[in-house]
């Protein structure tokens, strides 16, 4: 009141149109600057500019929280989001998905047993107004658990017998998470189904059906739960219907499934005729499904089937052996890192599943030329005969050498676990140069070797190296029968361990050793010898520079004076050891494709079985970039030579010839290290 009697009194004074304006202006200002003006202004900032600076979980007892907010939509942002001081990040906050979060958490938990768990949320402020945290608060209460487990079934008690009466159904029963006591959780009603289903399907009833009846009394947070089977008939293989080939006969198409007719029918054997199917080299699609048919005894299958090219010419171009190059990579010595290869196959060799392939590769370091002849299902068995001669020129650190031969290999599939091979080879061996040595025999730079050899691979539960374990020793004897020029036996065994820590997360074990039993211990071709380092054994050493190792003096007379150059050659030995400890990250969730890995390699290769002392060991550390491409793990490892000899670091009579460089060793390579 007290401003409209002065603003009135000042008017009447001035009765001109240009006092008129500026009190018009100053009424405007006035009246912005009172109360009620601001607080609507400040909260329509605030309703507009707030962001979800994170989410957290309060409350949870029997989930981790993660866990949870891998199935809400709100999320904080990322740290490079966080880092980002030029504008604000986060996700606005919307209360309308809020509260839809809330009965996402609230289902996650009812699926899982908590049939009374309550939520809700607070929004609570940090140091700046803007910027909040958003807080789900769980009261989790009593969880509804499983007082009862039964089992009905309208079969005959033979065919009970035989289903549930076996242990196998008894174990996996022990095994499901539905027993007494435990949380009745309606989520994992499908795998349960599954899992038994699967049980009794593999006992020949391909028909059987499998029902869960759950009871819940949500007063007293008990389950009563009933399995109510009808396995059906039990049923054997007949017939294989074959769709979808062209030139191949029929025959052999069966023949690859392993399913013989009259055999009882089991759900792993159609899901394992599959895979042999899919993995031969004749086809590039199969798929076994059972038809409609009457619901008795005998089982007609269905196999579909696309064939790959009857011919077919492949190229390939890459790049890689970045371990073989002895002085540093520079724009005139980059083209020897680059390889091609080229291979021609005939799939279909006199209609019978028969292939023929000639394949040729060409690098600097590297050239051969082979042909393969392989002969499949041998007397009617999961076995094959290859035959294959070759020729080969390979440019080594300590050596170079020519190979022309022939390999004769009989393979056998034991099981889908397990593949033996027994092989035959005979080689004429040429060294033409032994790098620093002239007073190396004759003998050791030309000879023959005839040698026979066994290889057993067994690999279980691995899946893209991320869980399971391979174990493959071997066995070569060379000169049995004084055919050779000489006479050795040969010895290793690698075996792999891999540990799943979580989806993104593995840790990958190795450990090889192996030897040599040879009279003349020193008097061995260098091809034949053991050698260790590089991208596979021990990161940090280049390829065969772990180990044993002679100097070399070349001296340079071109110029005015004479100019001598120290380096040292890896000699190779006759007993080795290597391990490897790798953790692999997946970064799939901050950039698709990409992992990351740190390792631990150690090993060593001695001269003589005698020489053998756990001293000697040499460590590599370091890690290194992945990127999952279609042709494989495309790796970059950085290795660090924890306890390197003054071989190693290029130490020559105690002076220093090797850089800062020598500690490091950087590895390229397609494929993962073991």
């Amino acid at each position: 009141m007290k401003l409209r009697l002065i603003l009135g009194r000042y008017y009447r004074d001035t009765l001109n149109k240009r006092s008129e304006k500026y009190i018009t202006r100053l009424v405007i200002v006035l009246l912005c600057m009172l109360p009620f003006g601001r607080i609507n202004a400040q909260e329509n900032v605030t309703e507009t500019e707030n962001r979800i600076w994170s989410v957290k979980i309060e409350g949870n007892r029997s989930f981790e929280g993660l866990v949870i907010k891998n199935n809400i939509a709100n999320e904080g942002p990322s740290f490079w989001q966080k880092i980002n001081i030029f504008k604000k990040t986060g996700t606005s906050i919307d209360k309308t998905e809020i509260r839809k979060d809330v009965i996402r958490i609230e289902r996650f938990y009812q699926r899982r047993g908590y049939v009374d768990v309550q939520v809700s949320y607070e929004l609570r402020a940090r140091r700046k107004e803007w910027k909040k945290d958003l807080v789900f608060i769980v009261k989790e209460n009593t969880p509804v658990r499983i007082a009862k487990v039964t089992l009905q079934t309208n079969a005959s008690e033979a065919d009970s017998a035989a289903i549930f009466g076996g242990n196998k159904f008894k174990r996996e029963l022990n095994r499901i998470p539905y027993r007494e006591g435990e949380v009745y959780q309606p989520i994992e009603e499908a795998e349960v189904l599954g899992r038994l289903i699967r049980v009794i399907k593999n006992k020949g009833y391909a028909y059987a059906d499998l029902q869960i009846d759950a009871r819940v009394d949500t007063s007293d947070r008990k389950a009563v739960i009933e399995f109510i089977a009808d396995p059906g008939p039990q049923t054997r293989f007949d017939s294989i219907i074959v769709d979808g080939e062209s030139t191949i006969d029929k025959e052999v198409v069966k023949r690859e499934t392993g399913i013989k007719k009259g055999e009882l029918y089991s759900e792993q054997a159609m899901r394992q005729a599959q895979r042999e199917v899919f993995k031969h080299h004749l086809f590039r699609l199969a798929l076994v499904s059972i038809p409609d048919q009457p619901k008795d005894s005998t089982l007609e299958i269905a196999l579909r089937v696309k064939e790959l090219p009857l011919r077919s010419l492949q190229l390939k171009l890459g790049i890689g052996d970045f371990d073989r190059l002895e002085e540093p990579i520079a724009w005139n010595n980059s083209w020897k890192l680059f390889r091609g290869q080229g291979t021609w196959v005939y799939r279909n060799v006199r209609g019978k599943g028969e292939r023929f392939s000639v394949t040729g590769k060409y690098s600097f370091f590297e050239q051969n030329l082979s042909a393969d002849y392989l002969f499949p299902y041998v007397y009617n068995t999961k076995s094959s005969i290859s035959i294959n001669p070759y020729y080969q020129r390979r440019d080594e650190r300590a050596y170079n050498i020519e190979t022309g031969g022939i390999q004769s290999t009989y393979g056998y599939e034991y099981n889908e676990f397990t593949t033996g091979t027994f092989s035959y080879q005979f080689s004429l061996n040429n060294e033409t140069e032994l790098r620093g040595s002239t007073t190396i025999p004759d003998s050791l730079l030309s000879y023959d070797k005839s040698s026979f050899a066994f290889n057993l691979y067994y690999a279980r539960g691995v899946r893209r190296g991320n869980n399971g374990i391979i174990i493959q020793p071997y066995l070569e004897l060379s000169g049995l029968f004084g055919e050779a020029s000489f006479s050795f036996q040969k010895v290793s065994l690698d075996v792999r361990k891999y540990f799943e820590l979580n989806s993104k997360l593995t840790l990958a074990t190795r450990i090889r050793g192996g030897a040599i039993y040879y009279s003349k211990q020193d008097s061995l071709p260098s091809d034949i010898r053991f050698y260790s380092g590089g991208t596979n054994t021990v990161r940090g050493w280049g390829r065969q520079q772990l180990g044993p190792k002679r100097l070399v003096v070349e001296t340079d007379t071109s110029g005015a004076g004479q100019v001598n150059t120290y380096s040292y050659v890896p000699e190779g030995g006759n007993a080795v050891l290597n391990f490897n400890v790798e953790l692999r990250q997946q970064l799939d969730s901050f950039i698709k494709g990409f992992g990351v890995a740190a390792f631990l390699d150690g090993g060593q290769v001695w001269r003589r079985m005698s020489d053998i002392n756990s001293g000697d060991i040499q460590f590599g550390v370091g890690g290194g970039l992945r990127y999952r491409s279609p042709i494989g793990p495309i790796r970059v490892d950085v290795g660090y030579k924890v306890n390197p000899t003054n071989e190693d670091l290029n130490i020559v009579k105690g002076v220093d010839r090797g850089n800062i460089w020598d500690r490091w060793g950087i590895h390229f390579s397609i494929g993962q290290a073991f």
